[in-house]
């Protein structure tokens, strides 16, 4: 009888698993999640030890945005310091996310091992990009800045900050960990151009450095000495007092892709778990593997199958499971970043050739950008809860949408040698007024119609592209950060071509991409609906 017992809770469990080989769906067997508990009962799912590193991973999050849009204001002024076009203050910004690029992959291979080397290394290449980035005004030198800024991006801490969210919050507070980790980005966007202000502010002052002689302190150097300063701070308290955390996150996706609980991980594993059909245990005479037509070896070779398909995914990359929705957001991604570059990374040359306007007067705009972006991020928040992710992408698309067409100077099609600046007397023309109004409208839109494109690509996304090295979360920085590399280095091309028609050059591609992606929507509505 107990023999018998056991061949029938066997081929249940083969039927189960035959299911899940042919459908990777886990969900006709997952156990009933708990409802009804509060925010503060959520909070002690938190894992003690988990707390500080994921504060240290939001504060680097912080501190690279930050490091990215504090010299956005003076990089126009600083490559005109240096002896080269303005237009090249594009590279000077593009350099950082062209070479985020290469060390993402590291850094995502590197955390599935460690989090606190990776993250030191990580802050020990800012310190020393920074001090480049700086240390190149004495030497008149735009390749030592560009070296610079290329070593401050394979220093970027993004992808290891991702991770480290995705690893060791609960599900149940990974909502609120990921608005947590936008608000820091935020503010990183906000005290960047901030503090950029403050030193335009500050007397020019020098100083001696070893090896490097005397060093000059003003609104071109400043950001650099200011970052190197806070990494340095940085990279001491998580030498000092960053442990290694558990990955209670990882722990849990595991065991909801299993079907087991809390409680039960502790116990027997899946396959020993005895199952029921219908609500009902089968019975005696349902029992016999004959009476299917079902012999022991067939089972083992499910088994056998189902284990060489588990090693197969092992080993294959996010590739295999791409699929046409994931495509759609990666494309979206790609396309909002590179018009949002068009707005932000544009802005210091496109406003001192057009409008004359200082470093305070750019690091104003910056601010007032990202200091509207916290509301708006909210009330997308509380909207979210009411409309799906692809209404509210196509409805901040359309923002976008408006805010370029309003930036459009129209007079500039018809005749642009009227002035070496802006058609400042022809109606149709934009000026400050115009452009502010419209920088501050497409910027707002892109950036929050970016947290419902990410949060569709994390609900259409595969559970196999969620973990290993090359997971979602690796390709949505690479894309993410690909898309501001190419902006950025577009600007540079559009100002070598004609610092005179700069905003045209840019803003109207930047129309073709949104309007691309708002008809991609469109066509692919119904694969977009989660």
């Amino acid at each position: 009888m107990i023999q018998l017992q056991r061949r029938c809770h066997l081929k249940k469990q083969i039927r189960i698993i035959s299911k899940w080989n042919e459908t990777k769906d886990f969900s006709h067997f997952l156990l009933p999640v708990k409802k009804g508990e509060s925010f503060h009962d959520k909070l002690k799912e938190m894992e003690p030890q988990n707390i500080f590193p994921l504060v240290v991973n939001i504060l680097a999050c912080f501190l690279f945005m930050m490091n990215n849009y504090i010299i956005s204001p003076s990089s126009a002024y600083y490559a005109e310091a240096l002896g080269c076009n303005d237009a090249l203050s594009g590279i000077m910004v593009g350099a950082a996310p062209l070479f985020a690029m290469s060390s993402s992959i590291v850094y995502s291979y590197w955390t599935n091992y460690t989090y606190k080397h990776s993250i030191l290394f990580a802050a020990t290449l800012q310190i020393i990009g920074n001090l480049l980035y700086a240390s190149a005004y004495s030497y008149k030198s735009i390749q030592m800045c560009l070296i610079g800024r290329a070593i401050t991006g394979l220093g970027a801490p993004r992808v290891i900050n991702r991770r480290c969210l995705a690893d060791v919050t609960p599900f149940s507070l990974r909502t609120a960990a990921s608005v947590v980790f936008g608000l820091a980005t935020a503010l990183g966007a906000a005290f960047g151009p901030a503090i950029s202000i403050a030193i335009d502010r500050m007397d020019e002052f020098h100083f001696k450095l070893p090896l490097l002689g005397e060093q000059y302190f003003n609104t071109m150097t400043g950001p650099g000495y200011f970052m190197f300063v806070n990494w340095i701070i940085y990279a001491v308290v998580v030498f000092f007092f960053f442990r290694e955390p558990t990955r209670s996150g990882l722990e849990e996706l595991k065991r909801r892709e299993t079907g087991l609980t809390d409680a039960d991980s502790k116990k027997e594993s899946l396959l020993n778990h005895s199952f029921s059909v219908g609500g009902t245990y089968c019975e005696e005479d349902d029992c016999s593997l004959a009476s299917d037509g079902l012999e022991i070896s067939s089972h083992e070779e499910v088994l056998d199958e189902v284990t060489s398909s588990m090693e197969k995914e092992k080993c294959c990359t996010c590739f295999k499971h791409m699929t046409r929705p994931v495509l759609i957001c990666m494309i979206l991604i790609f396309f909002k970043r590179i018009a949002l570059e068009s707005i932000v990374g544009a802005s210091p040359i496109v406003t001192k050739h057009r409008y004359g306007w200082s470093i305070e007067d750019v690091g104003t705009l910056q601010l007032v950008n990202a200091l509207l972006i916290i509301p708006a991020c909210l009330v997308a928040g509380c909207l979210s809860t009411k409309y799906e992710d692809r209404v509210m992408a196509l409805c901040f698309l359309s923002v976008t949408l408006l805010g370029m067409v309003i930036m459009f100077d129209i007079s500039d099609l018809i005749n642009y040698h009227m002035s070496v600046t802006y058609n400042e007397y022809v109606m149709l023309s934009t000026g400050p007024v115009g452009y502010i109004m419209g920088s501050l409208i497409s910027f707002i839109g892109v950036e929050v119609c970016e947290s419902f494109t990410a949060s569709m690509m994390s609900k259409v996304v595969p559970s196999k592209m969620a973990k290993g090295t090359f997971n979602a979360g690796l390709l949505e920085t690479l894309v993410g950060t690909g898309g501001r590399a190419f902006g950025d280095l577009f600007v540079t091309l559009m100002g070598l071509i004609s610092i005179r028609n700069l905003l045209n050059l840019l803003i109207l591609p930047a129309i073709g991409l949104v309007a691309s992606s708002i008809i991609m929507i469109l066509w692919n509505y119904e694969l977009l609906g989660v």
